[in-house]
């Protein structure tokens, strides 16, 4: 359950990401396609990876502030790309921060990830504001919308 407590408190914080849910949910929630990273057992790096037919991407991307500047983020991001079997990975950022960390993992700006790649990650997206409207998370829709035209989907195609 530390866990859960652990990302409940950093969905809480970072209003980039998905909104959080109850213990019991984001307990479930750990124990699926899900990429940890950790520190003598404890939790300091989480995501999850979504699939798409034949591609998968790798959202909800969330660092302990103690812990990033120090590699971490990319250390989960090459963790992830290993765990997957997937050869295309997408993720979306507006963050310079983690387009760094994509862009040094080669992850390259795309502007079509393919039609139903697309069609997928809009339906997400959709997905995503009804939850923020139902959980009357404003502030989180707010700083979410107001960035909109800012984020880019970066890709990954493995040979």
């Amino acid at each position: 359950m530390q866990d859960a407590q652990w990302l409940r408190e950093m969905l809480s914080q970072e209003l980039e990401v998905r909104p959080p849910r109850s213990l019991k949910a984001e307990q479930k929630y750990l124990s699926s396609n899900i990429i940890t990273l950790r520190v003598d057992g404890s939790l300091i790096g989480y995501t999850d990876i979504r699939d798409y037919g034949k591609a998968a991407e790798i959202t909800t991307f969330i660092i302990d502030p103690k812990f990033r500047g120090k590699g971490n983020a990319k250390k989960l991001v090459l963790k992830a790309i290993e765990i997957t079997p997937h050869k295309i990975i997408l993720s979306c950022t507006r963050n310079p921060k983690m387009a760094a960390v994509l862009e040094g993992c080669g992850f390259e700006i795309t502007h079509w990830p393919g039609l139903k790649e697309y069609i997928l990650l809009t339906i997400n997206t959709i997905k995503r504001v009804f939850s923020m409207i139902i959980r009357l998370e404003f502030k989180r829709l707010w700083v979410q919308a107001k960035g909109f035209t800012k984020y880019k989907i970066y890709k990954l195609q493995i040979e």
